[in-house]
């Protein structure tokens, strides 16, 4: 070994001109663990974070072969090969799990030793985590933030029936009750959702879960999260679940109706527990989240049918909100129709734009089964298929036209029938009874006399009444 590259009492020996008490000094500032070995495996360097790492002192080691703590030791092979290795999962000796990165040095092109920096495994793993966490909820913030439609205070109607749904999710939200939110598809539940979150002063994320769209067998761990590895396919960093990005904040479960029976148990005990543990994972999470769940399903009769859990159904509906369909505040439809003619004009970069009468006296007449989403739908495509400034009954696309008319006159038709005029119901059902026996009789109006047991001039008379021809 060159003389100016030698370890024994005098500290102050230098490195090629290093002095390497000073480079002790410095590698103690590192809060990995480092070590440097010279070119016959002596360790020249062992700072603070290695014994803390190792829990090997360091007068125990320096000047040693490093093989004598480490017989498994990755510098040893770094040292023969000279080929560097980077984040490598190594295990030095039995207690260690370790992540290290060891390089060969060289000086006036002599190779000198070996330095390596060490990290232990799991606590990178857990690093590697926290920071899949925190991206995970950055993208899901991002995401969130492009879908919000605003409190409910922004909420347009006068419905007297609707304003009471307002003002109680208004009451409640600062609480931290379960709600159950009811009422048929595209009435607004999620927008009631994220208006209770918004109003309730909970600091973390509002996240939104389609029950429908996870399949049982994925429940856990989407709900819940995984370990690092915990399953074949499972990501080398793990994954935080629903519930660990909605903590401090709300749950929005979606077609809660749709959940799986299998995975209704063990939401139940995370609701009951207030905690949950990842999918291959140790640890438990305390949970401080809101539940605000949707359907538009009648969970009481699947209960009956033991397609949803009763003591599932009374954790979720400690306050239910009935939102009422479109049809049943129609005076609001009109002032849906201009709120969303502008939004959309704005949307898609048209000028103003204004809907002729006749126009928006078929849309008032329409029941809109799909209510405000099928409304928005229908409004976005009058405004991007409409060539000027004026929506005329001739813009409107067929299939919108044609969509109204079979509602309008299937109305109609069911309210003739739930007539009581005794005289107009009789007469109704005499005549489809003479339809039916012409049509069996081939229109021969002897036999379809015979048939209907009236004698052919009552037929004649009553073909002329109803103006069918003699």
């Amino acid at each position: 070994m060159a003389d100016d590259f030698c370890i024994g009492r005098d500290e102050r020996r230098v490195l090629g001109g290093a002095c390497l008490a000073d480079m002790r000094s410095l590698a103690d500032c590192i809060l990995e663990g480092v070590c440097m070995v010279d070119e016959r495996g002596l360790v020249l360097i062992w700072n603070r974070g290695a014994e803390k790492l190792y829990k090997v002192k360091s007068e125990d080691i320096i000047g040693r072969h490093i093989t004598e703590q480490f017989p498994k030791a990755l510098l040893e092979e770094v040292r023969k090969t000279r080929m560097p290795k980077e984040n490598v999962s190594h295990v030095p000796k039995d207690d260690a799990h370790i992540l290290i990165s060891a390089s060969p040095f060289y000086m006036d092109g002599k190779f000198r030793g070996v330095v390596s920096t060490d990290r232990d495994y799991a606590e990178v793993t857990h690093l590697y985590a926290d920071l899949e966490h925190a991206k995970a909820k950055l993208s899901f913030l991002e995401t969130e933030m492009k879908k919000s439609v605003g409190i409910l205070g922004n909420m347009i109607g006068t419905d007297s029936n609707f304003i009471k749904k307002i003002n109680t999710a208004t009451q409640i939200a600062p609480a931290n009750t379960n709600v159950m939110i009811t009422g048929e598809s595209g009435t607004g539940k999620e927008v009631f959702a994220r208006g209770i979150h918004e109003l309730s002063g909970r600091k973390g994320f509002f996240v939104p879960i389609n029950c429908s769209a996870i399949p049982s067998e994925l429940f856990e761990s989407e709900f819940f999260g995984y370990a690092p590895g915990a399953f074949t396919g499972a990501s080398r960093r793990g994954k935080a679940g629903f519930f660990e990005l909605a903590n401090s904040g709300t749950i929005f479960l979606d077609e809660v109706g749709e959940m799986p029976f299998s995975a209704q148990a063990k939401l139940l005990r995370a609701l009951q527990e207030r905690e949950i543990v990842r999918v291959g994972g140790e640890k438990s999470i305390r949970l401080d989240v809101r539940v605000i769940s949707a359907t538009n399903k009648n969970l009481k009769e699947m209960m009956s049918q033991e397609k949803f859990r009763e003591d599932l159904y009374y954790r979720l509906n400690v306050v239910e909100i009935a939102l009422p369909a479109l049809r049943e505040r129609p005076q609001d439809v009109p002032l849906l129709i201009d709120h969303f003619i502008r939004e959309f004009t704005v949307k898609n970069n048209r000028g103003v734009m204004f809907l002729q009468p006749k126009v928006m006296k078929m849309l008032c007449r329409y029941s809109w089964p799909g209510n405000v989403r099928e409304l928005m739908n229908v409004l976005e495509n009058l405004v991007v298929t409409n060539p000027g400034t004026v929506i005329e009954e001739d813009n409107v696309q067929e299939y919108i036209v044609n969509l109204i008319n079979n509602d309008v006159d299937a109305r109609e038709g069911a309210e003739k029938k739930d007539t009581f005029d005794l005289g107009a119901a009789v007469r109704e059902l005499e005549l489809e009874y003479i339809r039916k026996a012409l049509n069996k009789c081939d229109y021969n109006k002897s036999r379809a006399a015979a048939l209907l047991n009236v004698p052919r001039t009552t037929l004649y008379n009553k073909l002329e009444e109803y103006g069918l021809g003699k």
